[in-house]
Formats: C-alpha cells, sequence, structure tokens
C-alpha cells in the first residue's frame, strides 16, 4: 500500500485513552447526563457519571458548562472533557463547523478534527481511531451543552501529559516542553493505581511508501493567506489524493480537458514545488507549486495549483471528483472505462468446492512501497503463492489475479473475481509508516456495512497473528479501497505488516514467515467457510 504522510509523531500520541475498568462512585459524586444520538438525532435516556476534576499545571480548571466525567459503557470507564475547555487551556483554537457537525483544533502546524459521532478523528489530514472506539459527542447536563472527547486524547495530541490521582478523581493535566516534531515515541503512562488504569491500544491509519511531500514552514503564513497544506497523502487503493491543511480550505478548480488544476486559495507549500508519485488507474501524474499575487491566487497573496494529468480518455466530469473537507482536500479518480475482456479463458472451476481469489497486491510498474531496497510486490507474490497452495491442498478452488510480476489495475483485479462468480476475494499488502520505524503488526479491511466480509476478516485476523505471533491490530472496515467496494463477494485486504520496521520487513522476506502468515490466512479462509455452512 502507498500513502504518504508527513507527522506520525502526533499520531501516536493521540492513541492511549484513560480507562476505568471497574465501575465505582468517584469522590465527588455522580451526575445525570444525556448523550445525543447522532444516528437517531436525539438526546438518549439520562445516565449517571462520576464528576472528574481538572487541574493545568497544578491550577484548576474549570467548565462554564458540562464538567468532566467519567462515561461507563459495558462496565468500562472513559474519562471524557469539553473540548474547548482543554483545548483552549493548551492554547488551541477551536472551530466548530455547524454544517457538518465538526470540530476543527488548530494549534501550530497541527490540524485536529472531531466529527460528532465519529470514533475516528482526522489529524493532520490522516485518519486514527478515537480511545476504545469512544466517539466525539454532545452532553447535556442541567440544560448545559458541551462536547465531550477522551481527555488523553485531546491534551497529549497538544503535547501534554495527564497524571490520574485515584482518592480524589482528579486528571492533572501538566504541559510538557517538547520540540514541534519529536520523533515518536510511546504515550506516557499514568501513575498506577488499580483503578483507573491506562491502557495503551494503538490503531493508526495505514500509511505507506517513503514518497516525497511537502515539509511544513516554519515561518507563519503573509497576512490574507488562509494557512499551509502541511501534508500530502496518496493512497493506491482508494485511487485517492489527500491535501491535508491547517486551515478550512477555499478551492478553485479549471478542466483543462487533458487535466484539472486544483487550485488552494490563500494556501502556501514547502517546498514550492514538485511532483507526487502515484499509482493510479486515472491519474497519470500529478505536480504542484505555490503562485504568488497573479491570476491563480485570486485576489490572496499566495495559492497553490495542483496540476493532474490524465490519461487518454479520461474527464474531469467523469472521472475526477475534488471534495474540500475541514481538514484540507480530497481528490478522488474514478475508471468509468468498460474492462476489455480477458484475453485467457477462464479458469475451469469445479462448481462442487468453494472458489478463493488471491489478489497480489502491486506489480509490474506499480511496486508498492520500498524500504532497504525491497519492493512491496516481491513481498505480496511469494506469500500469495504460498496461500494458494495451502488453499489448493484443503481442496479449494484457487485463482490468481497475477502469479507473476505484472502490472493489473485495480479494476481488472476485481473483475477477474466477479467474472468467474468466486465466493471470496483476498488481496495481500504490506504495510508501513514512514515516521516510525518500531510500529508492528497485522490489520485486516473489509468493506464497510458488509457482514460477510467483517466475519471473513475477522476470522483471517485472528488466524494470521496467532500463526505468525506478530502483533494484532484488529480489523477496519472501508468505504473507499477499490478492491473492497468493486468485487460482488465478501472481500478483504490483509495488511500482512510494516515495511518500515527493519525487524518485521526481515520477517516479511522470510520465506518461513511467509509460510506461517499464508498458514494462518488460509486457516481463516477454511474457519470462515465452515462457519457460514454451519449455519445453513
Amino acid at each position: 500500500m502507498r500513502r504518504i504522510c508527513l507527522f506520525f509523531a502526533l499520531l501516536t500520541a493521540l492513541l492511549c485513552g484513560l480507562a476505568i475498568t471497574a465501575q465505582a462512585a468517584g469522590p465527588a459524586g455522580s451526575i445525570p447526563v444525556r448523550v445525543y444520538s447522532e444516528a437517531e438525532g436525539v438526546y438518549q435516556d439520562t445516565v449517571e457519571a462520576d464528576l472528574v476534576s481538572l487541574t493545568l499545571n497544578g491550577n484548576p480548571l474549570t467548565p462554564d458548562g458540562v464538567p468532566a466525567l467519567i462515561q461507563y459503557v459495558d462496565g468500562d470507564g472513559r474519562t471524557l472533557v469539553p473540548v474547548r475547555l482543554v483545548s483552549e487551556a493548551l492554547d488551541a483554537e477551536v472551530l466548530w463547523v455547524a454544517e457538518t457537525r465538526q470540530v476543527i483544533i488548530l494549534k501550530g502546524e497541527d490540524t485536529i478534527v472531531l466529527t460528532l459521532g465519529s470514533a475516528q478523528a482526522s489529524i493532520n489530514g490522516v485518519l486514527t481511531d478515537l480511545p476504545g472506539q469512544v466517539p466525539a459527542g454532545a452532553v447535556k447536563y442541567n440544560g448545559l451543552e458541551s462536547t465531550m472527547v477522551p481527555l488523553r486524547f485531546v491534551s497529549e495530541a497538544l503535547d501534554a501529559q495527564i497524571e490520574w490521582d485515584n482518592d480524589t478523581f482528579t486528571a492533572a493535566i501538566q504541559v510538557r516542553d517538547v520540540s514541534p516534531f519529536p520523533e515518536p515515541t510511546p504515550s506516557p503512562s499514568v501513575s498506577p493505581t488499580p483503578e483507573p488504569s491506562p491502557s495503551l491500544s494503538p490503531t493508526p491509519e495505514p500509511t505507506a511508501s517513503p514518497e516525497p511531500s511537502p515539509s511544513p514552514s516554519p515561518e507563519p503564513p503573509a497576512e490574507g493567506d488562509l494557512g499551509r497544506i502541511v501534508s500530502i497523502e496518496s493512497d493506491d487503493n482508494a485511487q485517492s489524493l489527500f491535501l491535508a491543511t491547517d486551515h478550512v480550505p477555499q478551492v478553485a478548480i479549471a478542466d483543462l480537458g487533458d487535466r484539472v488544476a486544483v487550485d488552494l486559495l490563500g494556501a502556501t507549500i514547502e517546498p514550492a514545488s514538485g511532483a507526487v508519485l502515484v499509482e493510479n488507474e486515472v491519474i497519470t501524474s500529478v505536480r504542484f507549486a505555490l503562485h504568488e499575487d497573479d491570476a491563480v491566487s485570486a485576489g490572496y497573496p499566495h495559492a497553490v495549483r495542483f496540476v493532474i494529468d490524465l490519461k487518454e480518455g479520461s474527464t474531469y466530469t467523469k472521472n475526477i471528483t475534488v471534495e474540500t473537507e475541514t481538514g484540507g482536500v480530497r481528490i478522488t479518480s474514478y475508471n468509468t472505462a468498460v474492462p476489455e475482456e480477458p484475453s485467457e479463458p477462464l479458469p475451469t472451476i469445479d462448481p462442487s468446492k468453494k472458489t478463493v481469489v488471491i489478489d497480489p497486491g502491486h506489480g509490474g510498474s506499480a511496486s508498492g512501497a520500498c524500504y532497504e531496497d525491497i519492493l512491496e510486490k516481491d513481498i505480496t507474490l511469494p506469500m500469495s503463492l504460498k496461500l494458494r497452495d495451502i488453499l489448493e491442498e484443503m481442496g479449494y478452488n484457487v485463482v490468481m489475479t497475477r502469479d507473476e510480476d505484472v502490472y493489473m489495475t485495480l479494476t481488472e483485479r476485481c473483475q477477474v473475481a466477479n467474472s468467474i462468480g468466486a465466493d471470496i476475494f483476498v488481496s495481500i499488502h504490506c504495510n508501513a509508516l514512514e515516521n516510525n520505524t518500531s510500529y508492528q503488526g497485522l490489520f485486516t479491511f473489509y468493506s464497510t456495512g458488509s457482514t460477510l466480509g467483517q466475519r471473513l476478516a475477522q476470522f483471517v485476523q485472528t488466524a494470521a497473528a496467532g500463526s505468525t505471533g506478530t502483533i494484532d491490530r484488529g480489523i477496519q472496515n472501508n468505504s473507499d479501497y477499490t478492491v473492497l467496494i468493486q468485487t460482488d463477494m465478501p472481500a478483504i485486504l490483509v495488511e500482512t505488516g510494516f515495511m518500515s520496521s527493519h525487524e518485521e520487513l526481515m520477517n516479511l522476506c522470510d520465506e518461513d514467515y511467509q509460510a506461517l502468515m499464508a498458514q494462518g490466512i488460509a486457516e481463516g479462509i477454511d474457519l470462515y467457510f465452515r462457519s457460514t455452512a454451519a449455519e445453513r
């Protein structure tokens, strides 16, 4: 998988929540609160929540509305705080976007976007899970409303640390002196107490290979400008490009026929020009340049123009969408070309057996991630071939989207599975985090809303993690990955490990480890089919 992103250091610190493992009344007592349901559009029934005291560098931090509290869900508790109270106390600016029900936190070069009802946040354009999957949301108490988020999320995102006093139910926020972009390190732990106790469960949105992307300028934007582009993220599986900003962007689009110009008005970028390497079925190249006080900047001191070159036959109106989000601009391509009929006859399928399509990620000119001169495509293919052999021995029909080093579009890969009426589709990839060389583990993705896809992902994730002994990072749904949404059957994408970690990269290149990974994936597939058959 290729995904380009800056500032993973911030991301690492966001993923630790203050968890309470047993429900016990705090010394300050409890209060009745109501939590707003974004899905239903109403406040839910009243529940009891324990009060929590807040201090900042030893001084009391007193809210004007809803106080800090512990919300209990299924026996576990999370310390929630008013996002504006803590953010502004830590010198961050807080914006509310009513149309999208989003809170934007701005501090220095960093932009955090919280969507009410969502258990994910966008940090400099990178989606990541909130601690414990607890969404940001509105809470009402005594007629007052506040947007509440996990305390450790917002405080450590803004370069502070938390200490917990179990005797007084006090969360002490301490501002720490850190460099603007520290190396990613584990989040500092709170003082050990029987309850509550911290938990560390990082689940970052995977990123990938180290391609050039802009670094933030230390200088403030010129007077009249809106802000900066802080990172560029290219995702080949989603066929998208995300331009992360530290402000709400203003965009102008020019349809130039065989290319599209996307101008971010009032924005700056460093370096002032460059190109982004993409693996895309519609886009051939992307280049950008900073413009000053001319027709492009449209009255702002600066604008950044992205020129997107399109493949022959593709057009802006038919194949490209440009969506402005609170944390940036997302450019997505769609391959509308009708795939050619396969030149070779379809494989013979035994109708009495289940059919599995295995898709080794990348191939040919699409190399995927590259670390230590090792290409992702050279890992996914041999691992997939091992998986094929094991599944065939188990008695399954197995069809490969590719069994050699050739280029295939994502649409073509989906067509292979759809044309033969496969029972499941399994895509094999490797992961990477360019700014964290220690992060390891296994992820499995499935299409959002697919119950069978979720079941398949969980079986494969559990079995593969158990077989290899790697860290189980869990399963995640996704509504953007082409191979998950354009296949007609349950489909998963397995991120087998992080090439950015030397240790895990060496494992991924090791034939014995590849065999263990293939064995685990095969066992998960077999368990999936057995479980679905047993329910009929």
